[in-house]
């Protein structure tokens, strides 16, 4: 596809090789649409470091405090990360679709939540940016294990897939590399990048859906690890491999799972 501008905050693309775009229009070719696409690892001694920097949004008056202050009291999950912060969240709405699938529409959300991220700073220092879910039960030592076997190359630009289910990237652990976010939070010299998507990726979503579509159309590519998530729904949390469990909406069942991981 090749993409053309219309003016100076609308482009447009197309699968036919030569467009007749109109006299009202802009013109200028942009290039090819963006598509996700996968990075390949680098020789060890090229590649990304291990860092995290972790966040989690927690709903206040909801049991996610209560997982918050769990993982806080055991040093898991964040707070096993080399530095990690903790936002406040506000209520998204379910819809429920033709299917009778439902989705937490909470996009809107978490564009408030990833504006704080930008604000702090922080994520800059660290390699790696990870969000969690207060119901994971996350092990962050397990992250830096697998990001070393995956050898990403540095100053890249990634996102990780973690499973194989749906699309390939569900919302209980989100891994990206400081370069993506960068991308993220850029601005183009109109707007911030994150507003860009916001128009132009479906907004009418889970989060999950929303930052991978906006990181495919910035030109973030992907690298692959199913064992970082595999599944949204576990109930063996003894799977010495994997990184995050969920989802354990109780601060018993979360303690469980961490107790079994553990033991």
């Amino acid at each position: 596809a090749s993409c053309y501008r219309k003016n100076v905050l609308e482009a447009y693309c197309s699968n036919t090789p030569e467009t007749d775009v109109g006299a009202s229009w802009d013109g200028s070719k942009l290039g090819g649409a963006m598509t996700e696409f996968p990075v390949q690892p680098v020789d060890g001694n090229q590649s990304k470091g291990t860092s995290l920097f972790c966040l989690m949004a927690v709903l206040a008056g909801s049991v996610e405090v209560q997982l918050l202050e769990i993982a806080r009291q055991k040093r898991a999950s964040i707070f096993e990360c080399d530095a990690h912060m903790h936002i406040n969240s506000s209520w998204a709405p379910m819809k429920k679709w033709g299917s009778g699938d439902t989705t937490l529409v909470n996009t809107k959300v978490f564009l408030q939540v990833w504006q704080q991220v930008k604000q702090n700073g922080q994520y800059k220092l660290f390699d790696w940016t990870v969000k969690v879910d207060p119901d994971s039960v996350f092990f962050p030592y397990r992250l830096k294990y697998h990001l070393k076997q995956l050898r990403a190359p540095r100053n890249f630009p990634i996102y990780i897939k973690n499973t194989e289910k749906e699309f390939g990237f569900l919302g209980a652990i989100e891994v990206f590399s400081k370069e993506a976010m960068d991308k993220y939070f850029g601005n183009d010299g109109i707007d911030d990048n994150d507003k860009h998507c916001f128009g132009e990726v479906s907004s009418n979503s889970g989060e999950d859906g929303f930052m991978k579509g906006c990181m495919d159309m910035l030109g973030v590519g992907f690298m692959t690890d199913v064992d970082v998530l595999k599944t949204p729904a576990e109930t063996n949390c003894a799977i010495g491999s994997r990184v995050c469990f969920h989802a354990f909406k109780t601060t018993a069942k979360w303690e469980s799972c961490y107790n079994m991981a553990v033991r």
